[in-house]
């Protein structure tokens, strides 16, 4: 099982409080929306989470298989990130995308190339350049980078953001496999149509801290 806690979370950035002491649990096994107004640090949330950015206060940690991690960069090699920058090199294709990813981990980047392109529905895409692509596909290339490095908690900032609807069912399908698999996701969205979806754990952010807790469904 793993979990991922964040305790009295505080950040402030440019003078402004973004987050007033954000406390909560996430458990594995369930997919977990983060909910808000815009600047209610949805975003900021996070980027902390991710070692993206430091806590004013407060202290983030995961606990996967019996084992701690508390630093930054511990928690770099449990937690995966897909933003908004993609972090795409538009002049490769998909597949030397995934495969330097791959090789600066040490990692096999076949192990990509095959169920999890095949769920996702990018194995056709393998030797288009990223620069070709739409952004929906090319947001599924990232999401499949992301995934080489079978990470324990993933965080997903507005991952549906120019898919169609049959991708978005690719999508929902590959988060609700890794839900089973016992990940902690966490996914900031105002897609309406994919909360509905991935049902799991509402939780509603406003003016920095958590306001709500709310058990889904699916």
């Amino acid at each position: 099982m793993t979990v991922l806690e964040v305790k009295g979370i505080v950040k402030l950035l440019g003078g402004a409080r973004v987050l007033r002491g954000v406390d909560a649990r996430f458990d594995g096994g369930a997919v977990h929306v983060i909910e808000g107004a815009n600047g209610s640090g949805k975003s900021t949330l996070l980027n902390i989470v991710a070692g993206r950015l430091a806590p004013t206060h407060g202290k983030v940690s995961a606990e996967v298989g019996g084992v701690r991690y508390h630093s930054r960069d511990s928690l770099r090699d449990v937690v995966g990130w897909l933003g908004h920058d993609l972090g795409l090199y538009p002049d490769l294709t998909a597949d030397e995308n995934v495969r330097l990813h791959a090789e600066l981990r040490g990692l096999d980047p076949e192990l990509a190339w095959s169920e999890d392109a095949r769920r996702l529905g990018v194995d056709r895409l393998r030797g288009r350049r990223v620069r070709e692509l739409s952004r929906g596909q090319r947001q599924r290339v990232a999401l499949l980078r992301l995934l080489v490095s079978r990470p324990h908690v993933l965080l997903l900032d507005e991952p549906s953001t120019g898919l169609d609807t049959a991708s978005l069912t690719k999508l929902v399908h590959v988060l609700r496999d890794l839900r089973d698999a016992g990940r902690v996701l966490l996914v900031v969205t105002h897609d309406v149509v994919l909360v509905d979806q991935l049902g799991g754990v509402r939780w509603r952010l406003f003016e920095g801290k958590i306001a709500r807790r709310v058990e889904g469904s699916g």
